[in-house]
């Protein structure tokens, strides 16, 4: 195994600002320009900015006062409808609620609970409406202040990667893996995943990561609750949960795609270095990192590439507003999945997820956009990169805000209280 060192003593490390905090995408590049030992780095932050549907809320609140009503059997905020209970609270006038961030308005198609659970954490208020037992109904605006109880919890979140996506069909494919139809004969490729700067690909063999490992979950605080549903030891991915207060809306949200609104969520986790065996795993680059390549509609494997192959040091959308055209309809105003693209007012980034498609769908000014969106070789034939559903910039971001926390004391180093145990299969 080599060298080693303990949690102790890097925690003390930090303690006296002797330590050395890097992000995995510091770590990669440093390491493409100069040797980098085991002695260099105490502790490396990974992150993954992603659309994950496995994500709900889960919230208590009250909604009458107490003895009036038995207990509550229906229950939407903002049109989207929850689940109350399992427990009854019978005549407390509190309802417990879950709600899925794949749900949808049934109001407004491109209104799911990934937006909503956006809104609620920008302080915007809420409408709840609510039915008893007997048909009573209840209607109120509430914030998220005015929850006694509001969780975020992942089902399935932060695959080790994940995959790209080609349509060899002969007819374009409405799916989640693209904001727009898919065009067919292969003509175009998405992904997704963070590549070299993923959780689980920075510690592949779980040697740090564990059940309770503290977390920044859409830049609040959460933890690692153990594996996540559908995972196995080749495609590891964890369920996490997090107080929605504390969180920060540039971290989530809604992307809409050809077949849906798809939720917005960033994990953010800790690699203590302890010891050369673990140092290991973390100066892998993109370049080293196995992108499959699937057929969107059977899953089957159509290639091999590499993240290097999709990723570039480019990571950032960039726009000038001043070199637009000025164009009758706006393909990037109208396509936005996340609705950050104005041609006028250019980019909001607090809501760009830097997936590209503003820059593929215009024609009229390419020289507007700097970006490099890649092309990729499928049995010798080059496929255009049309969409990025993971936010490398988000994710980085995301990572140095963990690196700061933890230099400046405000995020501890804990061990997890037990191990991960993943399936050996997917059934």
């Amino acid at each position: 195994m080599g060298k080693t060192r303990t949690l102790a003593e890097i925690k003390e490390k930090i303690k006296k600002g002797t330590a050395v905090v890097m992000t995995a995408q510091e770590l990669v590049d440093a390491v493409a320009s100069n040797p980098v030992a085991f002695d260099d780095v105490d502790v490396v932050t990974t992150a993954t900015k992603g659309l994950m549907s496995g994500i709900l809320g889960v919230f208590t609140f009250r909604v009458s006062p107490p003895k009036v009503h038995r207990k509550f059997v229906e229950l939407s905020m903002n049109g989207i409808p929850g689940f109350p209970g399992p427990c009854p609270n019978e005549f407390l006038g509190v309802v417990d609620v879950l709600l899925y961030g794949t749900a949808l308005s049934k109001d407004d198609d491109h209104y799911s609970g990934g937006v909503m659970f956006r809104e609620l954490v920008e302080g915007k208020s809420i409408h709840v409406v609510t039915r008893s037992n007997l048909g009573a109904e209840i209607e109120m605006d509430i914030t998220l202040e005015d929850m006694q109880y509001a969780r975020m919890l992942g089902t399935r979140q932060g695959f080790k990667n994940y995959n790209a996506m080609v349509n060899p069909t002969a007819e374009p494919v409405n799916t989640i893996f693209s904001a727009l139809p898919m065009r067919p004969h292969s003509a175009e490729l998405t992904f997704s995943g963070c590549g070299a700067m993923n959780i689980f690909q920075n510690d592949p063999e779980y040697l740090t990561l564990g059940v309770g490992s503290p977390l920044l979950v859409n830049g609040g605080k959460g933890y690692l609750v153990g594996p996540g549903t559908r995972n196995y030891y080749l495609k590891p991915n964890m369920m996490a949960i997090a107080d929605f207060k504390g969180m920060k809306p540039e971290y989530m949200g809604g992307f809409k795609t050809s077949y849906g609104v798809e939720p917005i969520c960033s994990l953010a986790a800790p690699i203590p270095v302890l010891n050369e065996r673990v140092f290991n795993n973390l100066i892998k680059s993109d370049n080293e990192i196995q992108l499959a390549v699937l057929n969107v509609v059977g899953r089957e494997k159509v290639a091999d590439i590499t993240y290097g192959d999709v990723w570039g040091g480019n990571f950032e959308v960039k726009f000038d507003p001043t070199k637009c055209d000025d164009c009758h309809e706006c393909p990037g105003e109208l396509y936005c999945p996340t609705r950050a693209f104005h041609k006028r007012r250019g980019i909001d980034r607090a809501r760009c997820y830097n997936c590209g498609l503003c820059a593929i769908t215009c024609t009229a000014a390419p020289q507007a956009f700097d970006i490099d969106m890649k092309e990729v070789m499928i049995d010798g034939r080059g496929v255009p990169v049309v969409l990025r559903q993971s936010d490398r910039h988000g994710a980085i971001k995301l990572a140095t805000e963990l690196k700061t926390r933890i230099l400046e004391g405000e995020f501890s180093l804990e061990a997890p209280t037990a191990p991960l145990d993943f399936a050996k299969e997917v059934k």
